[in-house]
């Protein structure tokens, strides 16, 4: 998003086309539903062209890295901050997943989604995990290639030829659901050039949760129903669409956990209505308008 501003793109067209607000802009920790990312960046792609997230990350600083970049901060070399990436990983994604074998040659770095995209996002959002990892390996000064070898899901139309400007001969197309890096120890293990301050005591913003909770659907849809709080009240409708699921699918697996959407957004309307009576200095007429009470007495009766 920030690239797209940058480079005077029409953000929030792209942004309404596949379902999002704007809102992650403001503040990046915010959940956002991964398959609507996945069309976003799909939505991108074909106006930009097929290379686009290598571009992205290409010329981001460490600092724009978001909270990936964070974590990292502090770190000495590529590996030291892949390693801190990965146990972060699940406060970052709830369906994503990083591992990091460590051999006498270098590291071998596996990456994979447990959620199913087409071919064209599938190799878009791992292209994106690619330059991240490019990305850090630059910063220690290593020329291209840096990589030893990198196979990934190859894009329907372009295969991976998109890519070997910026990857050279190691890129390599394999289906799958997966992708494999492999770094050699002279670059992998090679100090920063510029080792930033970590004034953090934890690498991870305080309060932070893996957004998985404990693994059910109903903690998933409290997640991503307290996010879409802020846009208004969620429909299960909107929920479904950002599962990835129909709505009678939906409610059967919240069912089948004993509990149903109503419930949920009840459960998430009290934690928001106790957060903002204990924080904001405002009438309860205007809380209850904004997380969707339609009478004031309901808010009280939450709160009580």
């Amino acid at each position: 998003m920030r690239w797209m501003v940058a480079n005077d793109r029409p953000v929030d067209s792209f942004l309404r086309s596949v379902g999002l607000s704007s809102a992650p802009y403001g503040d990046p920790l915010r959940p956002v539903p991964l398959l609507q990312v996945g069309k976003f960046l799909q939505a991108l792609a074909r106006a930009e062209g097929p290379d686009i997230p290598t571009r992205i990350v290409n010329k981001a600083s460490r600092h724009e890295l978001a909270l990936l970049g964070s974590v990292a901060l502090g770190t000495k070399t590529p590996a030291e901050a892949m390693t801190r990436i990965a146990a972060a990983l699940p406060y970052f994604c709830s369906h994503e997943h990083l591992s990091l074998q460590t051999q006498p040659e270098g590291i071998v770095a596996r990456h994979s989604y447990r959620v199913i995209f087409d071919s064209e996002t599938r190799h878009l959002m791992y292209q994106y995990a690619v330059a991240m990892a490019d990305r850090l390996c630059a910063m220690t000064g290593a020329t291209p290639p840096r990589f030893q070898l990198v196979e990934m899901p190859p894009h329907p139309e372009h295969g991976v030829s998109h890519l070997e400007n910026w990857f050279g001969p190691a890129i390599h197309a394999k289906q799958g659901n997966a992708i494999r890096i492999v770094i050699s120890s002279d670059v992998v293990h090679r100090p920063f050039v510029k080792i930033a301050r970590d004034r953090s005591n934890a690498p991870l913003p305080p309060g932070m949760v893996p957004l998985s909770g404990d693994g059910s659907i109903a903690s998933s849809v409290r997640t991503m129903l307290a996010s879409m709080l802020e846009d208004g009240v969620p429909t299960i409708e909107k929920l479904a669409l950002a599962a990835g699921t129909s709505v009678r699918t939906l409610q059967r697996r919240l069912k089948e956990e004993g509990t149903s959407f109503a419930v949920l957004l009840e459960v998430v309307r009290q934690d928001a209505a106790l957060r903002l009576v204990l924080k904001d200095n405002r009438t309860m007429m205007s809380i209850s308008a904004e997380i969707g009470y339609r009478r004031q007495a309901s808010l009280t009766r939450a709160v009580r």
